[in-house]
């Protein structure tokens, strides 16, 4: 996958994933509400800010970063976020996948997101799955399986890219189930890479019941 899809540092506004009825999670590298195989690369960080919006939803102001390490054929990435405004600050969420190639063009994932590192009485469960991304030549898909307590859930999505005015460009959608696996959230989103560093990504969640949702990131990464 590009640039666009590795290096997500996000600056979101996001309403239903934030959602306690969604398997929220600290932010793996992935599509909109499913995380895939990709890992950041090593020696770059992510920064991330996040904030939640929509016709029923309070913004919800959101912090942290990632960071990749290569011990090949393992690919590592450690990220850290947490609640900013409005109210009081945290919990913060630790998240964590191990990546390998398997075969060509394919990638598997075993990951938790969404650890908690404080604030314990307010924070929602750990996220764990399994979630491997094939290159199809026409589109990447990704299939995989999470597990939370009461939000287990199938993670399914498709992404391709294109460069525009020489910059990735990336459109993809993906679906989860919702509410302990009673309903599904189907979701379309796209990333634009501005610059090197600077990637703007969003998204529209389609809830099935009320009016659907809005997440934009702005991403910037640097090396060290």
């Amino acid at each position: 996958m590009k640039k666009v899809s590795y290096y997500a540092v996000t600056l979101c506004c996001s309403g239903a994933l934030l959602c306690s009825a969604l398997p929220l999670f600290a932010t793996p590298s992935g599509l909109n509400n499913i995380p895939t195989a990709d890992t950041i690369g090593e020696r770059e960080v992510a920064v991330q800010a996040f904030d939640s919006f929509g016709k029923t939803r309070q913004h919800d102001l959101s912090a942290g970063f990632k960071t990749g390490l290569d011990l090949s054929p393992v690919h590592i990435e450690l990220g850290l976020d947490g609640h900013v405004l409005p109210n009081t600050s945290g919990p913060g969420y630790v998240q964590t996948k191990a990546a390998i190639q398997p075969w060509d063009d394919a990638k598997l994932a075993l990951g938790v997101a969404n650890l908690a590192v404080s604030d314990f009485s307010r924070a929602s469960d750990p996220f764990s799955y399994a979630v491997l991304t094939q290159d199809l030549n026409i589109f990447r898909a990704s299939a995989g399986y999470g597990i939370q307590t009461r939000n287990n859930t199938v993670l399914l999505g498709i992404d391709r890219s294109w460069k525009i005015n020489d910059r990735d460009f990336n459109l993809n959608a993906d679906l989860i189930q919702t509410n302990d696996q009673t309903k599904w959230l189907p979701s379309v989103g796209a990333k634009y890479e501005l610059s090197k560093a600077i990637i703007l990504e969003g998204w529209c969640n389609f809830t099935e019941s009320g009016p659907p949702s809005f997440l934009a990131k702005l991403n910037y990464v640097f090396k060290f």
